[in-house]
């Protein structure tokens, strides 16, 4: 029996789960008009470079993100309700439109602010890599081009775009690395392309120890998955994200079909949980939390490889680990040891410089007092500052 067999089984037989509808998933739109000064979020030439502001569920955005070779989840409007229906953060798609014809280019933008009421354009909040999307035959520096022209006609707002552009007076900025994973429909061969000694066996040992997975997009699974997320943050000294937020994710992107969490139990006792997304061809690991008493169980590994035995049977070509900051040795480790490549990941910033990546010292006295404080402080400190890390 191949690795594929003993190590997975279809989601329905696990949770009573039907296939996942993957690009023609229902959304819910909870999105609501914004107004960046020069009116209404619509189908309206403003003049500025080209390009126009439409609503984030606008027919053409969708057939676009439908169509698109290059779409994630990210560009989904699902992911911008979530955003939008927990920090009420205004979000639109600033897009290239033939008259009343298909959209040749967009990217989905959202209006954040910091403490003090300086407003931001970031495309896109609490995502990783998110760049614009381009019909065929589209020119990408006169989208690019485009972008910088609206910027400068809208004044004092910064633009923040995750992915490096081709824009003249653009100031990219390496914010870190990803790691992309090739997937294909033979898991035996991507398998063997696995480490033997960091991945391979400790994905075995894990299930010989009697540890079982479920996939599921169910709200049940939102309890286990929050308390194991909340208690991974108080261990890496960093505020939790709001549960609305997860909430609101569950509502538009996990329950819809857009993705799923994976999690691991021992003796019926969840030990390791992590949560995946899926638009197109994309496998995308946003978050994991776990148990560091259950560690030696290999819980962890036994995840992920559940998700990449998930993506090849369903026809994902690639499974992104996420962003992994400088300095962050073990990560890096850890993610080319399933064989996935490293690449260089570039913001771009239009309208302003890019803004210095320096470890002060208020992160690290903020880390000290999460790790040594009750888990509460992290979500009290979460609900209050996390909305400005967008």
């Amino acid at each position: 029996m191949g690795v594929g067999a003993r190590l997975w089984r279809p989601s329905c037989e696990l949770v009573g789960l039907a296939p996942s509808r993957g690009r023609h998933a229902h959304f819910r739109s909870g999105l609501r008009p914004v107004s960046l000064g020069g009116g209404s979020v619509g189908s309206h030439d403003f003049g500025n470079g080209g390009l126009v502001m439409c609503r984030p569920d606008d027919p053409a955005w969708l057939e676009l993100v439908r169509n698109s070779p290059d779409a994630t989840v990210f560009h989904h409007p699902a992911w911008s309700s979530a955003v939008q229906e927990t920090y009420g953060y205004p979000a639109f798609v600033l897009a290239s439109r033939m008259s009343d014809g298909p959209l040749m280019g967009g990217i989905p933008v959202i209006k954040v602010s910091n403490p003090v009421g300086r407003r931001r354009l970031i495309a896109l909040p609490f995502t990783d890599h998110c760049p614009p999307l381009l019909a065929d035959g589209a020119d990408p520096a006169l989208f690019v081009e485009g972008m910088a022209r609206w910027q400068h006609g809208h004044g004092d707002r910064s633009l923040e775009v995750r992915a490096a552009l081709p824009a003249a007076g653009a100031h990219p900025q390496a914010v870190g690395t990803r790691h992309l994973m090739a997937l294909e429909p033979d898991v035996e061969g991507v398998f063997r392309r696995l480490h033997r000694n960091r991945i391979q066996k400790r994905v075995r040992r894990s299930r010989e120890a009697g540890v079982e997975v479920t996939l599921s997009r169910s709200r049940d699974e939102l309890d286990v998955f929050y308390r194991l997320h909340c208690e991974t943050r108080r261990r890496q000294g960093v505020p939790v994200q709001p549960r609305r937020f997860f909430e609101r994710l569950w509502q538009n992107v996990i329950e819809p079909g857009l993705g799923f969490v994976i999690t691991a139990r021992t003796a019926g006792v969840p030990i390791a949980t992590a949560l995946f997304l899926r638009w197109n061809r994309h496998l995308i690991y946003k978050y994991g939390a776990s148990d560091r008493t259950r560690w030696n169980l290999g819980a962890n590994f036994l995840v992920h490889w559940t998700a990449i035995e998930w993506g090849c049977a369903n026809g994902c070509t690639t499974y992104d680990l996420g962003r992994t900051d400088a300095g962050h040795e073990s990560l890096r480790a850890f993610k080319a040891g399933w064989g996935a490549e490293e690449v260089p990941l570039i913001y771009t910033h239009i309208g302003t410089l890019a803004p210095k990546l320096e470890r002060g010292l208020a992160p690290v006295a903020l880390a000290h007092l999460i790790r040594h404080s009750p888990a509460v402080v992290g979500r009290v400190l979460g609900e209050v500052l996390y909305r400005y890390a967008a």
